[in-house]
């Protein structure tokens, strides 16, 4: 009988959010609220190099990237751009994100409204000199 609970729990709790996480970056979808909400720990973006930055992105739809002149150029609609760094307790971050998005914890906790329905892509990559883009890993969510 606990297991039959336990799995009804499990799928119930499916049927309203969604959750992935990319190198501790969290991304959830909450159907109820139809908010998507991103979650970034500090520790994600403390580097080591001061020519590194991590760089956190969400994609509709599909996440291409092409190479031009031996670099690598990103030609997708990104719904969403984080990318910073915190190293020695000092910070830098740049954001570019939707009219609609709110910041609910500066430069760590986003939350988007309404989201329309489709795919959403995390991508969370290391990168070097602004060019360079390492320890590139992602996962995504589907919204109906």
């Amino acid at each position: 009988m606990k297991k039959i609970l336990l799995m009804f729990l499990i799928g119930t709790m499916t049927m309203f959010s969604q959750t992935t996480k990319v190198r501790g970056v969290t991304l959830t979808y909450d159907k109820v609220k139809k908010n998507m909400t991103l979650s970034i720990p500090e520790k994600t973006m403390v580097v080591e190099d001061r020519d590194t930055e991590v760089r956190i992105t969400i994609d509709k739809e599909f996440s291409l990237k092409m190479m031009i002149n031996g670099l690598p150029v990103s030609v997708s609609n990104e719904y969403f751009l984080h990318e910073g760094r915190v190293i020695d307790g000092l910070w830098t971050f740049f954001t570019i994100k939707t009219t609609e998005c709110k910041e609910i914890k500066m430069n760590y906790i986003y939350q988007f409204p309404n989201v329309k329905p489709g795919e959403y892509i995390l991508t969370v990559s290391d990168v070097c000199d602004g060019k360079w883009e390492t320890n590139e890993k992602n996962m995504s969510i589907i919204v109906n």
